[in-house]
């Protein structure tokens, strides 16, 4: 893990976007993910969206996910300390499917479609 990716997107408009363009496909490629830095969100953004997806696990997906858990014979001990986001996907494009979550407050379809937006 002390060589992951990191992707500094200060360039990608300019001279460099096909180097970082690379550099992005082949983290896809051979790991899977990747860090974003420079990318010029603000930290009050990235910390509102933080925010609203955590309410809304709490809310919203924590006990469906543990509903489902159930059905499928899993113990209470074997799902407590699961990864909620494996269980909610959000895409934003090449088309947003925000409306298809009808369960979300309208603070978090506007966070969310900001930080599309950024």
């Amino acid at each position: 893990m002390e060589n992951f990716p990191v992707i500094s997107l200060e360039n990608v408009n300019g001279n460099q976007r096909k180097a970082i363009l690379h550099q992005i496909e082949d983290a896809c490629q051979n790991w899977g993910f990747f860090e974003l830095v420079n990318h010029g969100i603000e930290e009050e953004l990235l910390d509102r969206v933080e925010r609203v997806n955590k309410e809304h696990y709490r809310k919203c997906m924590e006990q469906r996910f543990k509903d489902f858990a159930a059905t499928k014979a899993l113990e209470a001990d074997q799902v407590k300390d699961m990864d909620w986001e494996t269980t909610f996907f959000l895409r934003h494009l090449p088309e947003s499917n925000i409306s298809d979550f009808p369960d979300l407050t309208h603070e978090y379809r506007d966070a969310m479609k900001e930080f599309a937006v950024k």
